[in-house]
């Protein structure tokens, strides 16, 4: 089957199934859910899995979205991996790590027998010079450097045949957390003497995961095939060999409501980013409807960008934080697997503070705050000062499919209620130029293995297109923190100046949302990709 009989399949059996559940059964989320095949896992088989948007390197330091993630990981191995239950860092292909008390010094003992899929060793040499590519990047191969390990990096050196010491000249508490993330995966020499662009080639990605690239139809494609000789996965994996599934086919369906349809015809198995609409049709149907959170990750939040004239009055940023009424937009355009926020933070991570009061539906102080900042409603009820409309814009995201319908809610809202335009542009090209263009006075982001002050306060932000002194601050206070504890009240710290500063509008809780044939076994990692690895089908 080709792609366009694949998109006109699909479009039937969504219409099919939408009509169903208009005969009678209520879109209340994933009322009635279906279970997962129970038992001991079945062998063999393979696994065919829709995302969002194709991935266009896989070069580490490009692989920047959750498509991205879903496809590399089970591709890639780490030093360490964060184990979602525990909520604690385990071995990986170190099988013993440490650090100093000023968090300056990371030492990694490398586990020994393990190499990458192309026969070399990966061993304590290699994985220094993986580090050294991370925290230095190589400008003369037009690769950058990792931000979040870049931080005070000086080098990596071995301490013994089997052992790397990482030595920062300042600390950065963020280090060992930040080994697990997608991408810092481990590479070997062949991948490693490449080039930016050679290297985002998949053929060309040589690592030690459970699976290994074995082909692809360029943004429509790829297949992934099991190492059979895969032997070293993280400790608290609860399968310690080989993968189960013998493929992996990993296809690119961007039009939201034909991904319920191809799940539907079991054209696929696995489907990523179903809309709040279909859960319900899904769960109907006799699906599986999956929703996972990022362990440490944030709620699904706007930040402004303070330097912008629109938005850079404190008293309009507060008005448009309070004029959103998240109950109704979370019972109206999306599901419970989309609960309101209540902070930037997400509930599940260990500094959320419960901030939802200082940001309550308020319509009324939200019109007098513009009132106050000067912003007067015209004959058409639009907001003007001094000849200007108080009209905004903001990019829609591919990768999360309940922004569409929330942000469309809230635009209207707004009008309705505060007389502010809001602009929901689902446009590619200016979602990815609005990332750093001050111009755009809103942009949308979540994300998982938070460091807020990454966000708000490094140099070079997307979220605020500006260095904030306060913020500057906390993103220095994170990285000197003693440990976990001092790190959490921190955040909890900066949760609230965002909010009280009005930075950012936090809307619903993140989750990424998978239909899945009830014969599908599948977990997901901290940051909610799928594990390939342990995943299985019944029959």
């Amino acid at each position: 089957m080709n792609r366009r009989d694949f998109l006109l399949f699909g479009s039937g059996a969504v219409s099919v199934a939408l009509l169903a559940a208009c005969g009678g059964r209520s879109s209340s989320g994933t009322a009635g859910a279906v279970s997962a095949p129970s038992g001991d896992p079945v062998r063999g088989g393979t696994l065919i899995f829709s995302d969002t948007e194709s991935v266009p390197s896989w070069q580490n330091q490009r692989l920047g979205t959750y498509s991205a993630g879903n496809l590399s990981f089970s591709v890639l191995a780490y030093l360490l991996y964060f184990d979602p239950l525990s909520r604690t860092l385990v071995p990986w292909i170190a099988s013993e790590f440490s650090h100093n008390t000023e968090n300056t010094e990371f030492t990694f003992k490398i586990r020994p027998g393990v190499t990458f899929s192309d026969g070399t060793p990966l061993d304590a040499e290699i994985v220094r010079r993986n580090l050294d590519r991370f925290g230095l990047g190589d400008a003369a191969k037009n690769i950058n450097p990792n931000p979040y390990l870049r931080p005070g990096y000086d080098h990596a050196e071995l301490v013994s045949e089997d052992t790397v010491k990482v030595i920062l000249n300042s600390p950065n508490q963020d280090f060992l957390l930040r080994t697990t993330q997608n991408q810092n995966g481990l590479v070997a020499a062949s991948t490693l003497e490449l080039d930016g662009t050679e290297a985002g080639k998949p053929e060309n990605v040589v690592s030690a995961g459970p699976f290994v690239f074995e082909s692809q139809i360029p943004e429509q494609e790829v297949v992934l095939v099991r190492r059979e000789d895969y032997q070293w996965a993280p400790e608290s994996s609860s399968n310690q060999g080989p993968a189960y599934l013998d493929k992996i086919v990993w296809r690119v369906l961007p039009e939201i409501g034909l991904r319920t349809g191809a799940l539907q015809s079991g054209q696929v198995d696995v489907a990523r980013g179903i809309q709040p609409l279909d859960e319900a049709v899904i769960t109907a149907a006799g699906f599986q409807v999956l929703a996972t959170r990022p362990v440490l990750g944030t709620s699904n939040w706007a930040s402004f960008r303070i330097d912008n004239p629109l938005v850079s009055d404190e008293r309009v940023r507060r008005a448009l934080l309070i004029g959103i009424d998240r109950d109704e937009m979370v019972a109206t355009t999306l599901s419970p697997s989309f609960p309101p926020a209540k902070s930037i933070l997400n509930v599940e991570h260990p500094a959320f503070v419960d901030l939802s009061s200082e940001f309550a539906f308020d319509p009324d102080r939200a019109r007098a705050l513009l009132e106050e900042a000067g912003w007067v409603a015209g004959s058409d009820g639009v907001r003007t000062k001094d000849g200007t409309r108080l009209e905004l814009e903001i990019p829609q995201s591919a990768q999360q499919a309940a922004l569409g319908g929330a942000w469309e809610y809230i635009a209207q809202q707004w009008r309705q209620e505060l007389g502010v335009v809001l602009n929901v542009r689902n446009d590619a090209s200016f979602a990815a130029a609005a990332a750093t263009d001050s111009n755009v006075p809103l942009n949308l982001s979540r994300i998982s293995i938070v460091s807020l002050a990454q966000q708000f306060g490094a140099k070079g932000n997307t979220a605020l297109v500006a260095e904030e002194p306060t913020l500057v601050e906390f993103r220095k206070r994170e990285l000197a923190a003693a440990d976990n504890a001092a790190l959490a009240d921190i955040q909890r710290e900066e949760q609230r100046y965002l909010i009280e500063k009005a930075y950012v509008i936090p809307t619903f809780e993140e989750a990424q949302v998978f239909g899945a044939s009830p014969q599908v076994n599948l977990e997901f990692n901290a940051t909610t990709y799928p594990l390939f690895h342990t995943a299985w089908k019944a029959g």
